[in-house]
């Protein structure tokens, strides 16, 4: 069996040490991915890009780690989470060395599609071993703190990627000097990470897929309603540093830190929902999130500058209350030899929704201008949450 079988349940100290090496893993792969949209003023005008050109670069990016979860699920199962995790951490170390000596906009663009290939290495396996792991009844916790460990990185990396910034007057420095974290990533993992036993025989690939189509049958509905989310609010905060700037007047090293806002909300918004979905179901806690969220991003384009810190905090709490909670529901219906490969299916579909709504919105932008552009897709947004609140019982 792939890493996903352990020979022996962990204790609870085991366990314990298990979920916060999985945390500090998480956190430095967000390292590498948690700098592009703070700094995207900064490459904007150092490469002298447009808006539509700004949003291709978060797709290439986006996009390409989509792409490659579902393959990289699959890996996983058959050949062990762990070996994928520290092979994505050294290739992501690499790719960051490159896209801080990358000379030409095309350049940054073939390494932020590198980056996002190894980037799709990271969460499928991480939550397949976390949920051999740790017993039912506690995975919502446990995925919840573990998504701690990114939205950390979320807020924490940009600060000081700002502030390398402000005294390297250059965008490159912090990805140079950043690339030291996931080597350290993967050799932690290499020792703490469980030892896997190999699948035996050939890989079922049309079993496998046949799972996954089972699977999304099962929570289909109220997972196309959580990816049109993903989709909206990736493309919000792809652009809420540009926003910021071009719109609300902030300088563009305290735009690249208010950016990191949401992430604080959801150092508090992961742990919550994962603690609520252990107790009152995954589903509950995914509709409460979908049906607030969109009032919120609407909110953001209408309050005063003043109040904008505290909608993105709210915005970040409210969003990630939802993220290891889908985790743990695709997990809890997933074949327990498949669960990397089902949650690799996931990803690519969300990212890929993602990745595809960040040039959209660019080009929305564009032509009408940010402000209406942002205005335009929070309203959709809170119309869509009524739609949540109306008709949840059937989700």
């Amino acid at each position: 069996m792939a890493d996903a079988l352990v020979t022996a349940a962990p204790t609870s100290v085991r366990r314990k040490s298990l979920v916060g090496t999985f945390m500090f893993a998480h956190f430095t792969h967000h390292v590498s991915n948690s700098m592009l949209t703070p700094l995207l003023p900064v490459i904007r005008d150092g490469l002298s890009l447009n808006y539509v050109q700004s949003g291709f670069l978060v797709s290439a990016f986006s996009v390409s780690q989509g792409l490659s979860q579902a393959p990289i699920g699959v890996l996983a199962d058959r050949f062990g989470g762990r070996t994928v995790l520290v092979l994505g951490f050294v290739a992501t170390a690499l790719c960051m060395v490159l896209i801080g000596l990358a000379g030409e906009y095309w350049q940054l663009l073939v390494f932020l599609v590198g980056l996002g290939i190894a980037a799709g290495t990271y969460h499928a396996p991480a939550a397949a071993l976390l949920a051999r792991a740790i017993p039912k009844e506690q995975l919502g916790g446990a995925l919840g703190m573990h998504t701690v460990g990114g939205n950390l990185s979320f807020f924490a990396t940009p600060l000081v990627a700002g502030g390398l910034v402000a005294m390297t007057l250059t965008w490159r420095t912090p990805y140079l000097a950043f690339a030291v974290a996931p080597f350290a990533a993967g050799l932690l993992l290499t020792t703490m990470a469980p030892r896997p036993q190999r699948m035996n025989g050939p890989a079922n690939y049309g079993g496998a897929l046949r799972e996954i189509r089972g699977v999304f049958r099962v929570v289909g509905p109220l997972l196309s309603l959580v990816i049109l989310f993903q989709m909206t609010y990736a493309a919000i905060v792809a652009f809420l540093a540009l926003y910021l700037v071009d719109v609300r007047g902030f300088e563009v090293t305290a735009a690249a830190v208010v950016v990191s806002i949401p992430f604080v909300g959801g150092m508090v918004g992961s742990p919550l929902g994962g603690f609520l979905s252990d107790r009152f179901g995954r589903e509950p806690v995914i509709v409460a999130s979908l049906t607030a969220l969109g009032p919120l991003l609407l909110l953001l384009t209408l309050v005063p500058t003043v109040l904008v810190i505290p909608v993105l905090f709210a915005m970040g709490l409210v969003a990630s209350t939802r993220m290891p909670v889908v985790e743990g529901l695709l997990l809890d219906r997933a074949p327990v030899e498949r669960r990397a490969t089902v949650l690799g299916a996931y990803y690519l579909v969300a990212q890929e929704m993602g990745g595809l709504a960040a040039p959209t919105l660019g080009a929305l932008s564009l032509a009408v201008g940010i402000a209406p552009a942002m205005g335009g897709v929070a309203a959709v947004a809170a119309a869509i949450s009524v739609f949540v609140l109306l008709v949840h019982r059937r989700l």
